[in-house]
């Protein structure tokens, strides 16, 4: 959806989220693209005629659409007031936009769909704001969403959206300089003489994180799946 005014506190506001996340997204090395079909009122595959399009007055009056990495993202906005009614329709809407953005993704992609919303300024930090926020967070119907409550002060911003992120797909707890020693692993050992971890599966988690040059997203999908077959048995 095309917005009116360029120089619009609404546009900013999504200038300055879509900076920070392609900002974030390069050092951790994911791509940004641009996929303004998903904020956009038709259908995949459909013509402009009723039957293939939301009307706008059903949709966020402000939205945009990116792929970053495999995560397809909507961005939109909360409303400037803190109150249910006003949050309620915003989300009905947003989740009328996730719609429209999962007709252009395969249903596994599908599955990756974010939505963020964006505070108002100085939404952060405020009790009433945190509230809503949950709710909008915790409801998950058509995609995942996530809610940025913005500081009071702009020079803030970058603090306050890493401390976002950390609660996000662009969180990277894996990535960091500390060194570690091979004692966690000697814990999952002796943790499967206690029957609390099957011996198998304690060897295939420690042969897969003593693997050198192990990706971190792979290591994380050998351990789920590990722990998955133990399950199974």
């Amino acid at each position: 959806m095309s917005e009116s005014l360029a120089t619009s506190p609404a546009q900013e506001a999504l200038d300055t989220v879509e900076r920070l996340l392609a900002h974030r997204a390069m050092t951790i090395g994911l791509s940004v693209e641009a996929r303004p079909n998903f904020a956009g009122t038709i259908f995949a595959g459909g013509s402009d005629t009723p039957s293939a399009r939301i009307e706008t007055s059903d949709l966020p009056n402000h939205v945009r659409g990116l792929q970053i990495g495999r995560y397809p993202i909507l961005l939109t906005l909360l409303p400037e007031a803190p109150d249910d009614e006003g949050l309620s329709e915003v989300v009905r809407r947003v989740r009328n936009q996730c719609v429209v953005a999962r007709s252009y993704l395969s249903p596994s992609a599908a599955l990756d769909l974010h939505a963020i919303l964006l505070g108002p300024r100085s939404s952060e930090g405020v009790d009433r704001w945190r509230a809503l926020a949950l709710i909008a967070e915790r409801d998950e119907r058509v995609a995942r969403k996530l809610v940025w409550l913005r500081p009071k002060d702009p020079s803030a911003d970058e603090r306050s959206f890493d401390d976002f992120s950390k609660r996000s797909f662009l969180a990277r707890p894996w990535v960091t300089d500390a060194i570690f020693s091979m004692a966690p692993l000697d814990n999952v050992s002796r943790a499967a003489t206690y029957g609390e971890v099957p011996r198998d599966t304690a060897g295939e988690w420690i042969r897969a994180a003593s693997e050198p040059g192990v990706d971190a997203d792979q290591l994380v999908d050998e351990l789920v799946a590990s722990w998955q077959r133990r399950s199974a048995q």
